[in-house]
């Protein structure tokens, strides 16, 4: 699997606190989104077997992608999901990929979602779809194997005694990022984008996704009191 530009993009934060970054809206109204439809979500998870090193693994990011599917599933009372779509043509699955790849970090470095238009094969896959609304959902992160962290803890104290505490290393046990953008084929424009990021949480752990689904759809779909 490729090194994926989400991934470069997460290293600039991965000593940032947990934190939901701020909902950028179209001037959809979220009552207008009653059929929405889960787009194949595409997931990014290092493994750090050595040092403070990461490696892209294929099989721990399969099995993201299939917790995003169940903790999506389980909040579908709390978000207006009414289907999935799935996609079968490889390579249109890779053009999909690369294309949610520039949506995401255009609107993460521009902070708006102005003149952000949907792409082609997302336009092509939400009309064959008849369906106005597509829920896209990225997931990346990375998690230590049994051992490391505690290994590299004790490294970076050395290192802080050795430098007379001028120099401090504290490793990050683990992280999690969750991007979420609902795209609407009718304007051909983005309607919600949004992400997650936490630090030290397993980005394994159906319990921190789904606390993240929470916070991303926090006062667009799930109202607070």
């Amino acid at each position: 699997m490729k090194i994926n530009p989400i991934i470069l993009f997460l290293s600039c934060l991965i000593f940032s606190a947990c934190t939901t970054t701020r909902p950028l809206t179209s001037d959809v109204n979220p009552a207008e989104i009653t059929d929405l439809k889960l787009l194949e979500p595409f997931s990014y998870i290092s493994k750090i077997e050595k040092g403070n090193r990461g490696k892209l693994d294929d099989s721990l990011s399969l099995i993201s992608k299939q917790l995003l599917y169940k903790v999506l599933g389980n909040l579908k009372g709390q978000i207006p999901l009414e289907g999935e779509i799935t996609l079968s043509d490889t390579a249109v699955q890779r053009r999909l990929e690369k294309e949610i790849e520039s949506l995401c970090l255009s609107a993460d470095r521009s902070g708006n979602l102005v003149n952000l238009k949907i792409t082609p094969t997302i336009d092509r896959i939400l009309e064959a779809n008849e369906t106005r609304f597509g829920l896209i959902t990225v997931s990346s992160g990375f998690t230590r194997i049994k051992g490391n962290y505690g290994k590299e803890i004790a490294k970076g104290a050395a290192l802080g005694i050795l430098t007379l505490g001028m120099y401090y290393q504290t490793p990050v046990k683990a992280y999690s990022t969750v991007y979420a953008m609902i795209v609407d084929s009718k304007t051909n424009n983005v309607s919600f984008y949004r992400k997650s990021f936490v630090q030290d949480k397993e980005p394994l752990d159906e319990s921190v996704l789904t606390k993240q689904f929470q916070n991303i759809f926090k006062d667009y779909f799930i109202l607070t009191k």
